[in-house]
């Protein structure tokens, strides 16, 4: 009975062709149908607040995951435990339908503190692209004219455990880099409902593409301190993000649903791939209030990658901490806000999908240096001419603690 299963189960792939598609059900974007999915632009801490601008910020109180270099800005002998947890609202329009969804996650956990005066380290999880898509297509076997549904999603992620060290070489310039391990590991799953076209005999029965990544990167940058006068200054910071290098193993496997039954499950070996490499470039103005961060990031990937396409994406950010260390709540207080343009590295249809949006963010003092930023994006995505429309209403919540080391209490 199993043989004549397995002998069904392979021959779907070559007897059935696709109808139209009815909709997107899934806890995600559709878009990361596409390659390993969406890629994580590293918009963790004081970026998401900026719209992911913050290439050549530097500032004394809040950490900045875009530039390794950023490590040592924070003047104080403290160490920083970063936490970083993201909601999403998503309205999702195809031409068919519109639905709408919402996910949280978390999505950064970091360790910093200070190595020496010149130096400082940093290390913790963050991911690195992320799949969560599902839809529904009415399929027909050949020369069939019974319908039936397809059912196909996908999860999964890869992360990476990174370690970060910064170091000034001089006053003005600074030197960071950031190798990491990738991991992780990406499931494309397609059920097929086939009860009514086998009278019964096979309910339905799953076919799962498991693909599980491992590797290694490096991300390295630069900051300049260009202009200095007082507590005015301006910034230059550039970052390049190296081609990550993966091995991807896949795993095969067909079960039925009803009774959990492995038709089959088949090991492939493991194969080479690169993600794309990413250059980035921004200026800061800033003095002890103020910060506005201005980027620019060019994504480019090898012809291996059919399902990204080059990009460019621009930036623009302020911040205003009027005055950190005062006894008054609202001036102790961040304001943020931002906004950004993406050319889009996907390609839906042989188009690349655009995508923009803006930031708004404020943070309060909890105790001591340890506070919590809460920040809203807005962000659009697509259209419904390449494959669907996506507006997302997102909250991230950045719990910072932090503390001074050696620092003894004197009783007068």
């Amino acid at each position: 009975m199993h043989g004549i299963l397995r002998i069904l189960c392979s021959s779907v792939c070559f007897l059935i062709f696709q109808g139209e598609l009815f909709a997107q059900r899934g806890d995600g974007s559709l878009f990361s149908s596409h390659g390993v999915g969406l890629l994580s632009e590293n918009n963790f801490g004081q970026a998401a607040r900026l719209s992911g601008s913050g290439v050549a910020a530097r500032s004394p109180y809040f950490l900045n995951y875009l530039n390794p270099a950023n490590g040592t800005s924070v003047t104080a002998y403290n160490f920083m435990a970063d936490a970083q947890i993201d909601y999403k609202l998503m309205n999702i329009r195809t031409s068919s339908e519109e639905i709408t969804i919402n996910r949280t996650n978390l999505s950064l956990v970091s360790l910093w503190f200070r190595t020496s005066r010149k130096s400082a380290l940093n290390f913790g999880l963050m991911p690195m692209t992320s799949v969560d898509y599902s839809f529904v297509e009415e399929t027909y076997f050949a020369g069939s004219a019974i319908p039936f549904d397809k059912y196909i999603k996908g999860y999964g992620n890869i992360n990476k455990v990174f370690v970060n060290y910064a170091l000034d070489i001089t006053p003005r310039l600074t030197l960071g880099v950031r190798p990491y391990f990738a991991f992780g590991h990406i499931n494309h799953e397609k059920y097929y409902d086939t009860d009514q076209v086998t009278s019964g005999s096979i309910a339905g029965f799953t076919m799962n593409e498991r693909d599980n990544y491992k590797g290694v990167g490096l991300d390295a940058g630069v900051q300049y301190v260009a202009f200095k006068k007082g507590d005015k200054q301006l910034i230059i910071g550039a970052t390049y993000e190296a081609p990550t290098k993966l091995t991807v193993t896949p795993t095969s496997m067909a079960y039925l649903n009803e009774t959990d039954s492995v038709l089959y499950e088949i090991s492939g070996t493991g194969t080479s791939a690169r993600l794309g490499n990413t250059f980035k470039g921004g200026l800061a103005f800033q003095n002890k209030k103020w910060l506005i961060a201005a980027d620019y990031s060019y994504k480019m990937f090898s012809t291996e990658w059919e399902e990204y396409t080059n990009s460019h994406r621009f930036s623009l950010g302020a911040e205003i901490s009027p005055d950190f260390y005062s006894y008054k709540l609202l001036n102790r207080m961040n304001f943020s806000a931002g906004l950004f343009y993406d050319s889009g590295y996907i390609k839906s249809g042989n188009t690349p999908v655009d995508v923009k949006g803006a930031s708004l963010g404020f943070g309060f003092p909890i105790q001591g240096f340890t506070r919590i930023n809460l920040s809203y994006q807005y962000q659009e995505t697509g259209s419904v001419s390449l494959l669907a429309k996506e507006v997302t209403h997102g909250l991230t919540l950045n719990l910072n603690i932090a503390d001074i080391w050696f620092q003894k209490p004197v009783y007068k």
